[in-house]
């Protein structure tokens, strides 16, 4: 039954953010439904980015970058990326950490200092049920 139900979200996914579609139900019959982007549910609706240049972060270290977002409230979800992040050894986390304040984490669990250029910062917050 969970192959079914995955394949029509996948299906559902597959259409993009183009309105009214119709897929094909697995279990017989269609589906209508209106497709929404993820940041249609997201703080504004929008990414907020801001710059951010984390340099070297030492062996076991951490860098952190506070973001003003109005509306994040603590306890809400928090989706981020950072533009020139190149390894797979870094590890990006974040948090609402207060009212409409995103606090990014860039944690190197590497033997060695890892140097991150300067880039972009993205941060989707969704709102906590």
């Amino acid at each position: 039954m969970s192959l079914l139900y995955e394949k029509v979200v996948q299906e559902d996914l597959n259409v993009g953010t183009s309105g009214s579609v119709v897929v094909t139900n697995p279990g017989g019959g269609s589906l209508l439904g209106t497709q929404i982007g993820i940041h249609s549910v997201a703080v504004g609706q929008v990414a907020f980015t801001d710059t951010w240049d984390p340099s070297s972060i030492d062996a076991a270290g951490y860098e952190a970058k506070d973001v003003t977002i109005p509306g994040a409230a603590v306890g809400d979800f928090v989706l981020l990326s950072l533009s020139t992040i190149l390894t797979n050894d870094m590890i990006l986390a974040g948090n609402v950490s207060a009212a409409d304040t995103v606090t990014a984490i860039l944690f190197n669990p590497t033997s060695g200092a890892i140097d991150v250029d300067e880039g972009t910062l993205s941060i989707l917050v969704f709102k906590s049920l």
